[in-house]
């Protein structure tokens, strides 16, 4: 760059030539000494020394500017060599697991080398060899039932052993060494889970409490994040969060001297998520990414300090997307702003990890879709038929009532952009909408008469306090809303009696959370008085359903190992609890029309299982899917025939990124 012009290097480059060329060595020339050739070779008389002179001495100002470029040169190497690298725009993604909906990815972790991908599905743990495909399968451990969940969690860093969980149907967990060498399974811990090993081995990240209600809650329900030896030995508790927020996916830093994590805080507008991190007695603790309206899903860290991390796209949305962000490995302080990678649609994005170098990724990508099925029933509604597809689109479909004819279901749809109400007849392919005009709304059930499509509508741009939505009546042949109440943050549900009763209910927490309130409203005139308040975990998630009478209140807690039903009297008399002997995790409770008997579901490893309960406590099962479904429930038409059925479809599977 230094020369005025190329004739000026053609010339330097043919003297060089001519001058190194032992074929015209100059005569009388002898080689350099046996020491000086030792020590480069270039003595003062030779002309290899000569030229170098000369070249200095015409352009010493270039070879003194050179030696300044160099200086230059080796300062922005050092700093470049320092700072993150950039991601390349070169993004590209494989696929590596093809299981259908009924056998869908739970969990994903690929092995430091690379070389691995590890995935569980209902069949168990994979073990994928990514340059052939060959797969083996990690069997379940002795004594583990068939039933049981058996996920990966991480693998070590030798390569060769993995994390694993065991999660059993009777509620308990435990945490395992898995080796992909043909040894046996070994149990490390008990009442553990999502464990991940540091980069050095020699320590393990735990939380000591159970999953989310359903079988696929892949991330946890921890307030507490542990750390213990690889053996199993010296447990030690990091960091515990308040009792309405729940920590999920923690992570080692590449140095193993921080941690990140997702905290969840449940608000009155809903859950919000922020990625934040912790040195490793819990302390130093900073905030990485927070969104109070978007949620964040999973993420990972990098080694060249960027965290990569899944982020809804609107509130709502069913889209995610992978963003980074520059982060100070030492401090856990964020550096720079938010960076969008992907941009795909409608998928649920989590499951991610990274190789050790960072240049393989994977995560899983799931869609998930909700379909109404109809059965037929029998026997005064305690059996059914098989039941059969009734919805066959690419939407989110949930049944919660019928039309008062018993001829069509009422379901909550976002096949149009946006939350709305259809109706379809039972005999007919398509849906028609019920609601006039633009809205957000779902969650249709009838009026004790009859005569109005109530539902909650809630605009897109609320997401939390003071008022989160409205609930509004339609004429049940369709028309435009008209408004009925606020529907208040800390609202549950609602759902009225059938004629000759004319009761409708709202339930809601109380402020403080720790109890249910139980309160009558009018169609017409909105909200009324309180019927029932009881004690409630503010933790608990509760099903509840009105008796077509109006004169009984059903409530159960979800997530327990054996479904209790309470029957609360709203008339005066007393009340009762019956036990749903060999069934947990309830979802959903529904009246049957006679008032005889209820519809709930069961939610199990095994599958959901739609189940008829009499008031004794005793269950028929109508209805088993093997399909994972975070919920089942039905909801019988007016004139008991018939019962409406979510079924939720879901595919996930894992892919592989590379070019970050």
């Amino acid at each position: 760059m230094r020369y005025q012009h190329a004739s000026d290097i053609h010339a330097d480059l043919k003297r060089l030539k001519r001058d190194t060329d032992s074929s015209r060595v100059a005569p009388g020339f002898s080689p350099p000494s046996r020491d000086a050739a030792l020590k480069g070779g270039a003595t003062g008389d030779s002309p290899d020394f000569q030229m170098i002179a000369g070249l200095i001495q015409r352009h010493k100002n270039a070879a003194i500017g050179t030696v300044v470029v160099v200086l230059v040169l080796a300062v922005v190497t050092w700093y470049l060599l320092r700072r993150p690298p950039q991601p390349s725009a070169e993004l590209t993604q494989n696929r590596l697991t093809f299981n259908s909906s009924e056998n869908a990815v739970r969990s994903d972790a690929i092995s430091p080398n690379g070389k691995y991908l590890a995935y569980s599905d209902p069949g168990g743990i994979h073990v994928k060899l990514l340059s052939t495909g060959e797969e083996r399968l990690i069997p379940r451990p002795a004594g583990v039932p068939s039933g049981a969940f058996w996920d990966v969690d991480s693998w070590f860093p030798d390569s060769t052993q993995t994390l694993a969980d065991a999660d059993e149907p009777g509620g308990r967990e435990s945490m395992w060494i898995a080796s992909i060498l043909g040894d046996s399974p070994r149990e490390l811990r008990e009442s553990a889970w999502g464990g991940e090993a540091s980069p050095d081995g020699t320590r393990i990240v735990f939380t000591p409490r159970s999953r989310r209600e359903g079988p696929l809650a892949l991330s946890g329900n921890a307030r507490e994040i542990w750390v213990m030896g690889s053996q199993g030995d010296n447990p030690q508790k990091v960091l515990e969060v308040g009792e309405h927020e729940s920590l999920t996916w923690v992570r080692w830093s590449a140095d193993g001297q921080r941690l990140g994590y997702i905290r969840v805080r449940d608000t009155q507008g809903g859950p919000q998520t922020s990625i934040e991190t912790c040195d490793m007695n819990g302390a130093n603790r900073t905030v990485v990414m927070s969104d109070p309206e978007l949620s964040l899903e999973d993420f990972y860290w990098l080694p060249d300090q960027r965290i990569v991390y899944s982020r809804q796209e609107s509130p709502g949305s069913t889209d995610e997307n992978l963003w980074q962000i520059g982060i100070d490995t030492h401090t856990g302080a964020p550096t720079g702003k938010p960076k969008r990678i992907t941009q795909w649609p409608g998928s649920y994005l989590w499951g991610l990890g990274a190789s050790a170098d960072g240049r393989r990724s994977v995560l899983q990508k799931a869609a998930a879709q909700g379909q109404v099925y109809v059965g037929e029933l029998g026997a005064g509604g305690t059996r059914m038929s098989p039941p059969r597809r009734l919805t066959n689109d690419e939407a989110f479909d949930q049944p919660t009532a019928w039309t008062p004819d018993s001829k069509a279901v009422l379901f909550g749809s976002n096949r149009n952009g946006q939350q709305s109400i259809f109706r379809q007849a039972i005999n007919q392919n398509t849906a028609e909408p019920v609601v006039t005009g633009p809205q957000n709304a779902g969650i249709p059930r009838l009026s004790a008469d009859g005569d109005w499509i109530l539902s909650v509508e809630r605009p897109k741009t609320a997401v939390g306090p003071p008022f989160p939505g409205r609930l509004m009546r339609i004429p049940v042949s369709g028309g435009v809303p008209q408004f009925v109440m606020d529907w208040r943050p800390n609202y549950l549900d609602f759902g009225c009696a059938r004629a000759p009763a004319s009761l409708c209910a709202v339930w809601e927490r109380s402020q403080d959370q720790q109890q249910l309130v139980i309160a009558a409203f009018d169609p017409l005139k909105g909200r009324g008085k309180v019927l029932r308040t009881i004690d409630a975990d503010p933790t608990a998630f509760y099903d509840n359903g009105l008796s077509p009478d109006g004169a009984t209140f059903a409530v159960s807690r979800g997530g327990e190992a054996e479904i209790h039903v309470r029957l609360l009297s709203l008339s005066g008399g007393s009340d009762r609890e019956i036990t749903v002997k060999g069934w947990s995790n309830i979802t959903g409770l529904d009246w049957s029309p006679d008032g005889k008997g209820l519809y709930c579901g069961s939610v199990s490893p095994q599958g959901s299982t739609l189940l008829y309960v009499d008031p004794k406590g005793n269950a028929r099962a109508l209805w088993q899917s093997k399909a994972a479904s975070p919920a089942i429930w039905g909801v019988p038409s007016p004139d008991g025939h018939y019962l409406a059925i979510p079924g939720i479809v879901i595919n996930s599977n894992v892919w592989m990124l590379e070019g970050f």
